[in-house]
């Protein structure tokens, strides 16, 4: 009885095997039958950003003694900012003040770092102004000297440029994108004698949005905030049947 279990089994595992690759290798023959060639389109379209930022860091220096005072004055500063901000078009919506920072000031001990003794206090307020009009947001990056007339001195000023518009255009860039896939596949089949047909598979890259003419492109994407006249590029890849 054991031998003929035995026998059984094989019998079935043999047939099983013979069926496997019966049903693989008819696959792959009819896989062979359509012949496929991939190329990959790419679209480029300039836009105009229509958000601006500008972001400011404003410090001032405290001792153990003034803290209070100093605090005082960096609310003074933060008002004299909103009202110089109000004669440029700028309204409260679009002023953002950050929490104050206060951050401990360590006695430094030469050759020997800084002891825990904190001798004083940085006082950092941080400020971020939003506006669709980048106009005003131009405008308000080129005053620094009327910020120094009103005692506002900035640690660092950053300006920046979104184009908020980038869902709305994606499909409409890989629809071009595919379109100019078709043409290429077209003239590379035109060599060969041999007609596009129908795309059979497709995949999208990513999106890149970079200052006009740079090369300085990313595998995961870009997004360029520097400068507010923008270039957004895409590919698609996309296989085609050949006939």
């Amino acid at each position: 009885m054991d031998k003929k279990t035995i026998l059984l089994t094989v019998g079935i595992l043999s047939v099983a095997i013979v069926v496997g690759l019966f049903i693989h290798g008819y696959e792959m023959g009819v896989r062979s039958q359509v012949k496929g060639l991939t190329v990959t389109g790419s679209v480029k379209k300039n836009v105009t950003a229509d958000l601006g930022k500008w972001s400011a860091s404003f410090t001032s220096r405290a001792d153990l003694s003034n803290l209070k005072n100093v605090l005082a004055s960096s609310e003074a500063i933060k008002t004299k900012l909103s009202n110089y901000l109000k004669t440029l078009g700028i309204e409260d919506k679009d002023i953002t003040f950050l929490t104050v920072q206060i951050n401990s000031i360590y006695e430094q001990i030469p050759g020997y770092g800084q002891s825990q003794n904190i001798i004083g206090y940085n006082v950092v307020q941080n400020v971020k102004v939003q506006n669709s009009d980048i106009l005003k947001i131009e405008k308000l990056a080129s005053q620094t000297k009327d910020l120094l007339n009103l005692g506002i001195v900035p640690d660092y000023q950053t300006t920046e440029y979104f184009y908020t518009k980038i869902n709305d255009l994606r499909p409409e860039l890989f629809a071009d994108a595919t379109k100019d896939a078709a043409l290429r596949a077209e003239a590379i089949a035109k060599g060969t004698g041999s007609k596009v047909g129908k795309p059979i598979s497709a995949r999208t890259g990513v999106v890149q949005i970079l200052p006009p003419n740079s090369v300085d492109v990313s595998d995961y994407g870009a997004y360029d905030l520097s400068t507010k006249e923008k270039e957004v590029s895409a590919t698609v890849s996309v296989t085609f049947e050949l006939k």
